[in-house]
């Protein structure tokens, strides 16, 4: 009798999964609390493949939490990253001894190939980006997979075990690991983030620090020298530490000096590149491209092939994306500004006046530290979502009332544009994330970015 597996979460990784799992013979039940037609909707991806899933005889549970009992019927439970391990039926699983992994975890023990796994609070996306093009420039067929919005199961029955997995891993996947273990690892900094989800500082660094808690030996561990916490943390891994830094040399690793980036792997100083030449721009941007240099560079890749690519590279959508110029007006999108410190670090990329658009879902953060740089950079800040009111209360005690606070995106494009004058920014970087108005960041981005050509048009 086949194994019986209970998939949570009906969106990309969800589907993906239980389409492996059903090529490999299993027994699959699918399961989301939203609707079908909800799914399908905020999700079209997936539409094709849940349907052929469906006729291959799948069996779904849509529009309601699926009854507790089914436990006893199940030997594995594979959660979606977004799902709280809370709910019922998951905490159930645990009650009864059923095994409760992710889909990051199963995929990994499904293939040979290695991976290169990157975590952090923000520029995960850029850096797991950036480095999975060094390693595809370098001939090596590489899968750029993970939290980034691929799923790591699409590809695990294709991979050879020459081929490298570069994937982006959020603390929500490393909370369903148990044999995870990526030959290199990276952690490219840590601020509070997901509070909502974890309470404390110290839970959600927990769940960080398991990106490495199987590695050990030869396998290694990228630190950024420049985030004490990150150091902290990086001295429980038991295997090879590199580090990157913007602000000093380091032993082994890669650091920016005197405008360029260098290799130290403790023989020599190889420079890679100038920082001006560089396709993405600003401080932020300078330790992601540190970040995937190291992991690159001691997984061996070819000096050429990681100077051609940093200079190559032009960034990822969603992330300081330029827009549009319209009257003289710069327009950003930074929708993937899901958190203060992310919202901060784009706020001091910005070298015009800004006209700032941030609010959304209330992930229970502390604004004070962003109005502070709000007080320093911003023009006008309009407020939109859940969170609008706690972060004009927070502008407000610190003596900064240049804020509007209006419904929705309409408004809010509309409004910014009308402050705005030739030479300033109109800057989407919410510093929440998307879920009380959105279903996912890239969304949101893309709802800022058809209003803005709306403007353009008239």
């Amino acid at each position: 009798m086949s194994e019986k597996i209970l998939v949570i979460g009906a969106a990309r990784s969800g589907v993906a999964v239980s389409k492996l799992l059903m090529d490999c013979g299993k027994s699959v039940i699918l399961t989301d609390n939203r609707p079908e037609d909800v799914v399908l909707a905020e999700f079209p991806q997936v539409r094709e493949t849940l349907a052929e899933l469906e006729e291959k005889g799948i069996k779904t549970i849509f529009g309601r939490q699926i009854d507790t009992r089914v436990i006893n019927e199940i030997d594995r439970v594979v959660t979606s990253p977004g799902v709280p391990l809370t709910i019922p039926i998951i905490a159930e699983a645990y009650r009864c001894g059923v095994p409760v992994i992710g889909e990051a975890e199963l995929a990994y023990c499904m293939t040979k190939a290695p991976f290169v796994a990157i975590t952090g609070t923000n520029g995960k996306t850029t850096t797991t980006t950036l480095t999975g093009e060094i390693f595809k420039n370098s001939g090596r067929k590489t899968y750029t997979v993970g939290n980034i919005g691929d799923p790591i199961s699409n590809y695990v029955m294709e991979a050879a075990p020459e081929d490298v997995f570069v994937a982006e891993i959020s603390a929500f996947q490393l909370e369903t690991i148990n044999k995870f273990r990526p030959v290199a690892s990276a952690i490219l900094n840590l601020s509070p983030d997901h509070m909502d989800r974890y309470g404390t500082m110290e839970n959600y660094i927990a769940a960080k620090a398991r990106i490495f808690e199987n590695q050990r030996g030869e396998d290694f561990l990228v630190l950024n020298a420049d985030d004490e916490q990150v150091c902290e943390l990086g001295r429980q891994a038991q295997c090879r530490k590199y580090y990157f830094s913007l602000d000093k040399k380091v032993a082994q690793g890669a650091y920016a000096m005197d405008g360029g980036i260098f290799i130290n792997d403790n023989e020599s100083v190889i420079p890679i590149c100038r920082i001006e030449e560089m396709g993405i721009k600003g401080p932020h941007n300078v330790q992601n491209a540190l970040a995937a240099t190291v992991l690159a560079y001691f997984m061996g890749v070819d000096v050429v092939s990681i100077a051609e690519t940093l200079k190559s590279f032009g960034g990822v959508e969603h992330r300081q994306e330029f827009v549009a110029t319209i009257g003289g007006v710069d327009y950003i999108n930074d929708s993937k500004g899901t958190n203060t410190n992310a919202a901060i670090v784009a706020l001091n990329a910005m070298t015009k006046p800004v006209i700032l658009i941030a609010g959304g879902y209330d992930k229970k953060e502390d604004y004070s530290e962003f109005i502070e740089v709000v007080c320093k950079k911003v023009k006008r800040m309009v407020l939109v979502g859940a969170t609008a009111p706690q972060i004009e209360a927070a502008a407000e005690s610190q003596g900064y009332y240049s804020t509007v606070r209006v419904g929705d995106y309409d408004e809010a494009v509309k409004v910014a544009s009308e402050c705005a004058a030739p030479g300033d920014v109109v800057l989407l970087s919410p510093a929440c994330a998307s879920w009380d108005m959105f279903d996912n960041f890239e969304i949101r981005g893309q709802v800022f970015k058809d209003l803005v050509k709306r403007i353009g048009s008239n």
